[in-house]
């Protein structure tokens, strides 16, 4: 996925400000993307100049003024042609910081190793929390959800984040017991 077409896909909901944008983004798509508000903004400038989104200035008397973006036609079709032109092959992501530090921990500290496999076991303990969270929040959420079918497809990628969340926390389990196992052997 590419920032831009996750930016395109949350307009199609309707126009936002890069404010709104950002909350929307904080309540859905950030559980399996992330990105920083001036990311955002960023993205928003490229989209603009590309034609994918159009903007409009509204002044406001008693508060900044805001410019509000609403998707185009050509964004559409640019979201609907990233949305067919993938392949599952294409789409996997090999990279894994963590499996690369436990890959090569016999030459760092174990105490260390130990510290952060806690610590990623407690981040994605916090994560399904939040999941939990956005599912029972769906049916009030602030985006309004068109279709029935289209919270279908939000309730595949919580999900996809339930499994991925309770994975990791078995695997830094194993790790630590794999871990303590092998200092006791010391």
């Amino acid at each position: 996925m590419s920032l831009k077409h996750g930016i395109l896909g949350l307009l199609t909901y309707g126009p936002m400000t890069g404010y709104e944008l950002m909350k929307v983004f904080n309540k859905s798509l950030k559980f399996f993307w992330s990105a920083q508000t001036s990311q955002i903004y960023r993205e928003l400038d490229t989209i603009e100049k590309k034609g994918w989104v159009t903007s409009e200035h509204i002044i406001q008397k008693d508060k900044p003024n805001k410019k509000v973006f609403t998707i185009s036609n050509e964004g559409k079709s640019e979201l609907v042609n990233w949305l067919n032109g993938h392949s599952a092959k294409k789409m996997m992501n090999l990279r894994d910081s963590m499996t690369m530090r436990i890959f090569f921990g016999s030459i760092g500290d174990m105490k260390v190793l130990k510290g952060e496999l806690m610590e990623y076991r407690c981040i994605n303990e916090h994560f399904l929390e939040s999941l939990k969270n956005v599912e029972e929040g769906l049916d009030k959420s602030e985006q309004s959800i068109r279709e029935s079918s289209e919270k279908l497809y939000w309730i595949m990628g919580i999900k996809r984040g339930y499994i991925t969340a309770k994975a990791n926390i078995e695997w830094a389990d194993e790790c630590l017991e794999l871990l303590n196992k092998m200092k006791g052997e010391q």
